[in-house]
């Protein structure tokens, strides 16, 4: 019997040293990283205002760019014709060459008007002279262009020129909208001047020229330049 009891006997199972020693809770398997739906929304709207301040600073760097480089245009255009302009009214040559200049406003805005004769950009002939003039002139479509014309027919103004020496035409800009010229005679600045009326040549020449970007916005530019051949 004491054989059978011994037999009989079990020890105890996992549940039982379970319940002496305390709960024990079965172990979890499987996958348990999976995302709640209020994760996966958090996280697209987290994307999607990333995207928007990405896409809004993309486009803000390239209108700054585009903003700088209109600008950066009229800037340099305004500069260049100034620098020319300058030049030419450096070099310009006195009687019995003659020199007129006036202004006419049209629509609030001056067309000037400038010719004289001169030996700037004469390359490797310093003596080769050249009547110049620049002219701020409107279109039939009410465009604004200014124009320079040369001709070495230096007997008469260009509008005069005989048909064997027409004067060359070059557009320099049509985002020219102001042209004005002005004199001085060694008191005062005038606004129109005529050499074979006043029989000589003014001391200085000072010329304003508004130039308009892609925006519409005016940028003036002034080139004024002394007569080298007045003041010597």
């Amino acid at each position: 019997m004491r054989a059978n009891r011994a037999i009989m006997r079990r020890e105890p199972g996992p549940a039982i040293r379970g319940s002496a020693m305390g709960t024990v809770l079965p172990r979890k398997t499987g996958m348990t990283g999976a995302f709640t739906l209020v994760e996966v929304v958090l996280a697209i709207a987290l994307s999607a205002l990333l995207l928007t301040i990405v896409y809004w600073t993309y486009f803000s760097i390239n209108r700054s760019v585009d903003a700088a480089t209109e600008n950066q245009d009229a800037l340099d255009t305004g500069r260049t014709l100034s620098e020319l302009i300058k030049r030419d009214i450096r070099a310009i040559r006195p009687a019995p060459y003659s020199l007129v200049g006036k202004n006419t406003v049209i629509r609030n805005s001056p067309f000037g008007e400038l010719e004289f004769v001169t030996n700037a950009l004469s390359g490797t002939d310093p003596q080769r002279l050249r009547r110049v003039g620049y002219a701020l002139i409107l279109s039939d479509n009410d465009e604004k262009t200014l124009v320079r014309r040369e001709s070495t027919d230096l007997s008469d103004l260009l509008d005069k020129s005989p048909a064997d020496y027409l004067p060359k035409a070059f557009e320099v800009s049509t985002e020219i909208t102001g042209f004005f010229v002005e004199f001085y005679d060694g008191g005062n600045w005038v606004q129109a001047w005529d050499s074979g009326v006043t029989g000589q040549i003014p001391a200085q020449i000072r010329v304003t020229i508004d130039v308009s970007d892609a925006k519409g916005k005016i940028r003036r530019f002034v080139a004024e330049e002394a007569i080298q051949s007045a003041v010597q």
